[in-house]
């Protein structure tokens, strides 16, 4: 009985008790609208993890909608994510992935082509990689390109060398060295709930959060009220 009130708690009450935390979102606003007077770009921020299926539509559908706007948008991969010790992890993975599959047939996405779940044990290197580049213009272009080919063109393994490839690609350099950046992602993990959410892909625009995957419409009418018009 009280094992399945512990699992209650974690499913159902933590996740409202964030959001309803996530609502009060006034000084926020007030810091974007100081942004906006001073002739700075709205900034918004991105959390998405490498294993989270929807992370492959959020982030490059985020990418485009913000590159025709004045917006500063900055991705914080993430290792740890959801509720901790969720009964239902493994059951929550497949419906992501059968959920985020079906998502992305939408409009002219060809779909995503992989068939299994990801773990964030077998992705872990690409966070870390994403996270130790220092500009965030290439840390976007990394986490979008790498996120479409994990889960878009039909890879059955995760062929390490072949993102290492993608990396240099887009980059002009190696891809960082063993797991140094294990510090930093733990950071953007506690930023991310102190912030007032728990999981990915979570966008966070003056102080309101959307889940991105599928809220990237709603993102585009938020910045069009606030006159994020296009980039200079």
């Amino acid at each position: 009985m009280i094992g399945s009130l512990r699992d209650y708690l974690k499913r159902r009450l933590v996740p409202s008790t964030v959001i309803a935390t996530s609502r009060r979102r006034g000084p926020a606003r007030w810091r974007m609208r100081c942004r906006q007077w001073l002739g700075q770009p709205l900034r918004v921020e991105l959390y998405f993890a490498f294993d989270d299926p929807y992370a492959a539509i959020a982030v490059p559908g985020l990418a485009r909608l913000c590159s025709a706007r004045a917006v500063d948008l900055r991705v914080y991969p993430l290792l740890q994510r959801g509720i901790a010790d969720d009964p239902a992890a493994g059951v929550r993975a497949l419906h992501a992935l059968q959920d985020a599959t079906r998502l992305s047939r939408r409009g002219d996405h060809t779909g995503l082509l992989r068939c299994e779940p990801v773990t964030a044990d077998a992705v872990a290197f690409l966070a870390h990689w994403c996270e130790a580049l220092a500009m965030p213009a290439d840390r976007l272009r990394f986490a979008s390109a790498a996120l479409e080919a994990l889960w878009c063109d039909g890879r059955s393994g995760l062929q390490r060398e072949a993102f290492a490839q993608l990396h240099r690609q887009l980059t002009g350099q190696l891809p960082a060295s063993g797991d140094a950046q294990g510090a930093a992602l733990a950071r953007n993990a506690q930023r991310l709930r102190q912030r007032g959410h728990w999981e990915s892909p979570a966008a966070c625009l003056a102080g309101e959060w959307f889940f991105a995957h599928e809220r990237l419409a709603q993102i585009a009418q938020r910045l069009d009220q606030y006159r994020v018009g296009a980039p200079a």
